[in-house]
């Protein structure tokens, strides 16, 4: 694929995940997808094949972008989970448009054409993006007698509570609202995150039979 080639190919992605988002899988066509990337339909069609193929690639670049970007926070071996998970907060607030479309397309329909493929990580779990590096962070702070079931009990935890604290900071009705209240200002937010995560391996770490 040369450079125009790929362009092309970005430009369409980046409206289909707009327009997926906005008006779901069956409210969206490919002709009004060309019409606002500014690309001839065989382009669409040259590059995707069919709806479900560009959808797909619309989720899985999606995906990829998130697990990426938790990756590199991660990379920091110098902060503990407390700091791992706020530092990973902060990059879903900042980043709200963008997860908040993730989700829609997720969410916003049941579609049985797909191949359950998409939706597993590159290693073929399925889980929340980055949920490798949460593993590591906790097992590191807990130690490799800890069950693998507890770690992953508490990654699930830790990170259901950072999406729907992002998500719900940056839907359009709330945000506004929400800018002034004590408890969401950024010191109160990152107690918020570091008291979620000392509590959860407080649980594992106090109940270790629990997990046998």
């Amino acid at each position: 694929m040369n450079a125009k080639e790929k362009d092309t190919k970005e430009k369409i992605l980046d409206v289909a995940n707009e327009l997926f988002a906005e008006k779901g899988f069956s409210g969206t066509s490919i002709r009004e997808i060309a019409k606002l990337a500014d690309v001839n339909l065989s382009a669409v069609n040259y590059h995707f094949t069919n709806k479900e193929t560009l959808y797909s690639e619309v989720f899985q670049r999606n995906h990829k972008w998130m697990e990426d970007s938790v990756t590199r926070i991660g990379e920091d071996n110098d902060i503990n989970t407390q700091e791992f998970s706020w530092r990973v907060f902060e990059f879903f607030s900042t980043n709200g448009t963008s997860l908040l479309n993730s989700f829609k397309i997720i969410l916003n329909e049941k579609l049985d054409s797909l191949p359950d493929e998409i939706f597993l990580d590159c290693k073929g779990n399925m889980g929340p993006p980055g949920q490798a590096v949460f593993l590591k962070k906790i097992r590191h702070e807990l130690g490799d007698e800890v069950p693998y079931e507890a770690i992953h009990w508490a990654v699930k935890m830790i990170f259901s509570n950072i999406i729907h604290f992002s998500m719900m900071m940056n839907a359009p009705m709330l945000k506004e609202k929400m800018k002034n209240e004590p408890s969401l200002q950024p010191a109160a937010k990152k107690k918020s995150i570091y008291n979620l995560v000392e509590a959860m391996l407080n649980q594992i770490k106090a109940n270790p039979d629990t997990w046998k």
